[in-house]
């Protein structure tokens, strides 16, 4: 059912974005909105816009991919004069059937804020994935109270908190003794049943199109998860953890040419704090002390150990689903 969009205060007009002549004022608009908040990754999105803006190659098959591949090449602005004041990116994804859409930098000019554009700009974007037939899907910083505010009024509901951690490579390390009790060992059969169970539970499924593809199972223990690496080209370490013979965790590496080491962790509900820092000090240890490292993770259960372990927490995101 479409939602039928209320008038705003704001001069302009809402239209679609234009992918031939939108991206550098769009890239421009974001980072002035969130210049205060945007991270490394964000500031690598922006640079990669004005790159594609001034591709030529790009601009001439980008369109015909819009809804295929996971880029922010559609959406909608609010243009007012001849200049871009607010935007909302369309990203699709599919998984196992599933349509999703992931909307965006909802973004407003900051002298054009409290004037219906933002609740214009999404209420568009909702109204588009719903002609589709897809999911609308958005992530919200848990600070931003306004854009949360908006968010519940047009029917979203939160369905995952979760916290995004960083290690820059430059930071400092010491090695401490492992607590009495804890231990390193070989990760068995039976360890990777318990490491499944609580990788579902900390990337749930609902959730896997964004954080965890093709899915928990690239981290098993079979020959044939080995051989699906290998066909995927998928590097992993991974280090296993017992507390009085008990498994406790298990914390996983993934190679990767990107700037930062991403990790993966699986937590028994049973963990101390210490079982956290000792995985990421032991991920240290083999991986280099040169090397920075990425970890998200659901908000709460493991922040004392990440802490401990020297990482700082970057963002908590909520992620909300209409319904």
């Amino acid at each position: 059912m479409e939602i039928s969009l209320p008038a705003a205060s704001a001069q302009g007009h809402l239209r679609p974005l234009n992918l031939l002549r939108d991206l550098t004022p769009i890239a421009d608009l974001i980072e002035l909105c969130f210049a205060d908040t945007m991270d490394r990754d964000g500031r690598t999105f922006l640079e990669q816009m004005r790159r594609n803006a001034r591709d030529t190659t790009f601009l001439r098959w980008a369109p015909a991919v819009i809804d295929s591949i996971s880029l922010p090449l559609s959406g909608f602005v609010w243009e007012d004069q001849g200049k871009i004041i607010g935007n909302v990116s369309l990203i699709p994804y599919r998984s196992q059937g599933r349509r999703i859409t992931l909307i965006a930098n909802v973004a407003t000019h900051p002298e054009h804020r409290r004037a219906g554009i933002a609740r214009q700009l999404t209420l568009a974007a909702l109204n588009r994935i719903r002609e589709r037939g897809a999911e609308a899907w958005l992530q919200v910083r848990h600070d931003n109270l306004g854009a949360l505010r908006l968010y519940q009024s047009l029917g979203f509901e939160e369905r995952a908190r979760r916290t995004s951690w960083i290690l820059p490579a430059q930071a400092a390390f010491s090695t401490q003794p492992l607590p009495e009790g804890l231990h390193f060992a070989s990760r068995s059969g039976a360890a990777w049943e318990m490491q499944r169970t609580w990788l579902e539970a900390a990337y749930p499924e609902a959730l896997n199109w964004f954080n965890l593809r093709p899915g928990v199972s690239v981290f098993g223990a079979s020959m044939w998860n080995g051989l699906y690496r290998l066909a995927a080209d998928i590097n992993l370490m991974q280090w296993t953890v017992y507390e009085h013979n008990q498994l406790r965790g298990v914390l996983s590496a993934q190679e990767t040419f990107g700037s930062r080491i991403p990790l993966w962790l699986a937590l028994s509900p049973q963990a101390s704090p210490q079982v956290v820092a000792a995985l990421l000090q032991q991920a240290r240890l083999s991986l280099g002390r040169g090397v920075a490292l990425r970890l998200e993770y659901p908000s709460g259960p493991a922040d004392e150990g990440l802490q401990a372990a020297g990482l700082e927490a970057s963002r908590t995101l909520l992620w909300m689903q209409a319904v």
